[in-house]
Parts: C-alpha cells; structure tokens; sequence
C-alpha cells in the first residue's frame, strides 16, 4: 500500500452542513490534508443527534479526517492570514452565497490571482451567475424548485411529499468531487488551476433519470425503474425489495414459480396486458411470496431465474452482516460513535478515512504555526480578541 492518491495535496474547506463537508471528507478519504476553516459560531450540524462523546454522528459522517481550525472572517488580521494559507493551498472549498467570500478577501478571482494553481470549487443553490444567484437555499427546497418532489409524486402517483434524505447535497458534494477530480488531472497537463461552479439545481435536474423523459413529454405513474418496483412480504415477515416492474419479468417469476399455466391466462399472456392487470401479477407474487419462510429459500428458488431481490434492512443491521463485516462497512474511532467508510477499496492505496471529525478549532495552533509559522505569542494576540477560537 502507498499514501491515499490525494497524499500532498492541501485543502481549505470553509464549507458547512452537508454538500461541501461531503465534498471535503471524500478528499480527506483520498488522502489530502482538509483543514475545516469553521467561523465562532459552529456547524449547525455539530448539534445534531445522537452526540457520542461530544461528537455528532451526523457531523462526523461528513466530517471525518479533517483538521479543525475555528476562525472569525470579519477579523481582518485573520482573513488575511486565510488567505496566505490559501496561497498554499491546492484547494478551496466554499458553499456561501455568491459574493460571501469576497467581502474577506476570500474570493475566487481574489485567491487564484495570487495562486493561479489554485482549484476553487463553489457550491451553491442556484449557481453563481443567474437571477436565482443569491438566492438563500438548502436541499429542501431545492428539492421543490427543481422538480425532484414533483417528479417522485408523479412517479408514485401519490400527493407531493418532501424528501426524507438531503439528496441535492449529497449529489452535488459527489459532483463537486468530480469536477474537481477532473481540475486536478486539468492542472497537471496546464499548470492552470480554474473556479468551479456547482449548482444543487442543476445538479438535482442531472441526477433526476426521469428528467430526460419528462423534458420530452412523459406523464403518468412510472412503468419501469424503482417506483414500479414491488414490495413482497414472505411468511415470517421479511420485507422483500424486488426490482423492475413485475409486468416486464412476469416471465420469469413464471418459471420460478413453476407455473407457466400462467402464461395461458389472457390477463398474463402479453405485456400490455399484464400492464392493464397490474393489481392481478402482484397478487399473484404476494400469495407466491407468502409460502416461503425465510429469505435464503426465497433467494434460492428466484435467483436461479435472474430475478435480483433483496431484504429490507436498518443500516444498523446491514452492519451486523458477514458482508458488512467483510467489507469494513464502518469506522469507530470513538466507542459508539461510527460512521460509513469510503464506498471503493484500491489495490494500490489505503481509501478511507478512519479518524473522527475535528472539534471546533481543535488544530488551531498546529496549522497557523506549522504553514504560516506563527509564534506562540502570535496565536495567543488572536485568541485574545476571539479571531481564533475553539472548543472550551
């Protein structure tokens, strides 16, 4: 194994809550240095529960493997020592509203005109430029505005429901990754680093795979992918997740059943049939589902038939699994406390961070005095006033 594929490369992250901490723990996975630049007032999502030992779970997930430095913007003396650290620095990382930064001195065009190297990488609900541009936006309503809510109801043919998970911060800090993955191999060949725009619109409309569909006319419920899915339930009770709509592969539940008598019915014959009779195949599946009592004999007599099914499971249990176990599905650097490990293992480096998230200012003197070697009585001047500040 050698250092992560990131090893030696720095990063500034003055990103909070979800979509650019995300962005900056794959980097951190990746190898990179990822300093966590945090203003006095924290990360909302410190609070968020449940707390182990003082750390936030929810925080950590997106946190993990950074430094921690805890910094006032408006102290002018300190943002002007942000910006030596960038000078330095391969990476910033930013999701403020269009403009934020620049009133410190911390701007894109700002920074990369003294490090033109530098890769700055803005996330924002509606993109830099545009009449949206300054905007306030979190993912939920970003979920709205970009027609993923509308879409999932149209899909289900069920009322508008808001989004349980953050899925417009996740996919953007993912895209995020990306593109500056791709700026990254860019500079190699140019020596010129660039300013990234990502939107969560944008990036919302991208990763919706009915867009495409609906932008060119579809309407109505869903007749492929996860929303014409089936839900089975065995004997004992387990949950069964089955993928694609049983009206496509009712041919193939046919022959795992053992029941090709079926295919004489006229309600079964022909596709478009099957589609008319939706309610009539999922009944059939559910009373053939209901005669197993456990999912390895349910798994047994389907898979043989390319027929992918899956228990519905807790993340919680998933963990307990030899798979999970296996596949090192988690970290725990505190008791208790234990967060999702990188997704992708490398035959050449260690991927994964396995170190807990900083506390609020916990490296403080480390990276001032280390990068920009400020002296002892230097970082007591700016904790004094409260330009830096950490944990009590």
């Amino acid at each position: 194994m050698t250092d992560g594929p990131l090893s030696g490369v720095r990063v500034l992250d003055f990103s909070r809550v979800v979509a650019g901490p995300l962005c900056g723990r794959i980097l951190a996975d990746q190898g990179a240095e990822v300093i966590k630049i945090e203003p006095p007032k924290p990360d909302m999502t410190r609070t968020a529960p449940p707390i182990i030992d003082g750390f936030s779970a929810y925080y950590t997930h997106v946190n993990a493997g950074k430094l921690g430095v805890s910094a006032d913007l408006a102290d002018t003396e300190m943002a002007e020592l942000l910006a030596r650290l960038a000078e330095s620095a391969d990476i910033v990382l930013e999701n403020f509203r269009p403009g934020v930064l620049a009133r410190y001195g911390l701007g894109a065009e700002q920074l990369r005109k003294k490090n033109p190297r530098l890769i700055y990488c803005s996330i924002s609900g509606y993109g830099q430029t545009g009449p949206w541009s300054t905007r306030r936006a979190f993912a939920p309503v970003v979920h709205g505005e970009a027609g993923l809510l509308a879409s999932s109801a149209r899909l289900h043919d069920a009322p508008v429901r808001q989004e349980a998970m953050s899925q417009a911060d996740i996919q953007s800090g993912l895209m995020a990754m990306i593109a500056i993955s791709t700026a990254l191999f860019d500079r190699e060949r140019t020596g010129s680093g660039q300013h990234l725009d990502i939107s969560l619109a944008e990036v919302s409309v991208y990763t919706n795979e009915f867009s495409a569909p609906e932008l060119s006319g579809q309407t109505g419920p869903a007749t492929y992918a996860g929303a014409a899915s089936l839900m089975l339930t065995l004997g004992d009770g387990t949950v069964i997740a089955t993928q694609g709509n049983p009206s496509d592969n009712f041919r193939q539940w046919v022959r795992a059943m053992k029941r090709p008598e079926l295919l004489d019915d006229p309600r079964f014959a022909r596709h478009v049939a099957r589609l008319e009779h939706r309610a009539e195949v999922e009944e059939v599946l559910l009373d053939f589902a209901r005669g197993f009592d456990s999912f390895e004999a349910f798994h047994a007599a389907v898979d043989p038939h390319r027929i992918a099914v899956g228990v519905v499971r807790t993340v919680v249990e998933l963990a307990e699994t030899d798979w999970a176990q296996h596949r090192e599905l988690v970290s725990e650097p505190v008791e208790g406390l234990r967060f999702p490990r990188t997704p992708y293992r490398s035959t050449r480096s260690e991927i994964g961070a396995r170190q807990r998230a900083p506390r609020r200012g916990e490296h403080n003197r480390e990276i001032f005095a280390r990068l920009l070697g400020l002296t002892d009585a230097d970082l007591a001047s700016l904790e004094a006033r409260g330009a830096l500040s950490s944990e009590s």
